[in-house]
């Protein structure tokens, strides 16, 4: 089976040609396209993470010239590693990215098109990851404020508001709740629940509490006309859509990404509360479920992390001297125990 064959078998090219044309051989060396990782950029259930691949992957693509990826050397990884470090990029992009080119070669590898992976962990090291996560964590007196900035009697100030209530109040990621449908909230057990699938593809239930389903249901039914005159609604339906889309015209969608940080970044800086990141918001979660006492393993069913080490990297409240354990261990009753003596 010759290369040809194995990019149509393993990567669905339909070509009558025995190679396909973008992989024709040029001043002896192979040009690749990368149309021909598509499948692989695409496998995730989240168009999120589809679009962080893609991104990276053309990225890849581009910083060799289209090269073949069998002729990729280690040291070529090692270079493209090091002129993201001296771009300013951050050890968590770099190490981001350097985990998506090394899955990009497994995906090769498995395929035959490559023979093995210059992006192995043990070959190419991502940069160390600070202990200290960028970003902040609201007060509870800040996260009134940034809740009372929406007009919650309009349907765009309603939307805005239940947004914020449930990235609040259930760590979710910004992906997560934007892509959230009204079939995925049901009443199960005697609550409400919402169900959806995460970074993975994995599903998750967690607990939907009464005043996100409120503020969900009342920003449902001030929008309810626009949906009806836009065909945006019906039972499958985003609860979170965009109020206008004058480039593409397409109103039955979830909001992006891009809008849920502009609407978190306006009722920041609106409300005084100042810069502001989806992923704030989440992380306002998680500190104070900790600061109220919650163990890790309560926050981790919340947050739906895999490690229960990338919980405690949020826990910065309890690394100061004064919360250090060695302050409260007490052995006050051993001591005051005065063995008797032995009679001789």
């Amino acid at each position: 089976m010759n290369f040809g064959d194995l990019l149509k078998n393993f990567l669905g090219w339909e070509s009558p040609y025995t190679m396909p044309q973008q992989l024709m051989r040029t001043s002896s060396s192979l040009k690749f396209d990368i149309k021909a990782v598509t499948p692989f950029a695409e496998r995730s259930v989240s168009e999120e993470t589809r679009r962080i691949y893609r991104r990276v992957v053309k990225e890849f693509c581009a910083f060799f010239q289209a090269q073949h990826p069998a002729e990729i050397t280690t040291l070529d990884v090692l270079r493209w590693r090091d002129r993201l470090h001296a771009q300013k990029r951050s050890a968590a992009t770099i190490t981001t990215k350097l985990s998506i080119v090394r899955s990009m070669y497994d995906y090769l590898l498995m395929a035959g098109i490559v023979n093995q992976n210059p992006a192995q962990t043990k070959l190419v090291p991502p940069p160390p990851l600070s202990e200290d996560l960028r970003g902040r964590a609201l007060s509870k007196k800040e996260v009134s404020h940034l809740l009372s900035g929406p007009d919650r009697t309009q349907p765009e100030g309603a939307r805005d508001y239940a947004l914020l209530l449930l990235m609040l109040k259930t760590s979710l990621r910004v992906s997560e709740a934007c892509r959230l449908m009204a079939p995925q909230i049901i009443w199960s057990h005697g609550r409400w629940v919402a169900k959806f699938r995460v970074k993975g593809g994995r599903e998750r239930a967690i607990p939907l509490p009464g005043d996100i389903k409120k503020a969900i249901d009342d920003y449902l039914k001030l929008d309810r006309s626009r949906r009806i005159k836009l065909h945006s609604g019906g039972p499958d339906e985003y609860i979170f859509q965009p109020s206008v889309n004058y480039r593409t015209l397409e109103f039955n969608k979830s909001i992006s990404a891009m809008t849920a940080w502009n609407i978190v970044r306006r009722w920041g800086q609106f409300t005084g509360v100042g810069k502001l990141s989806p992923h704030d918001l989440r992380r306002t979660a998680i500190t104070q479920a900790l600061d109220q006492g919650l163990t890790y393993r309560q926050v981790q069913m919340m947050t739906g992390h895999k490690d229960p080490k990338t919980v405690m990297r949020y826990d910065h409240g309890r690394e100061n001297l004064e919360q250090n354990a060695i302050n409260f261990l007490d052995y006050a009753e051993v001591e005051n125990v005065i063995p008797e003596k032995t009679q001789t």
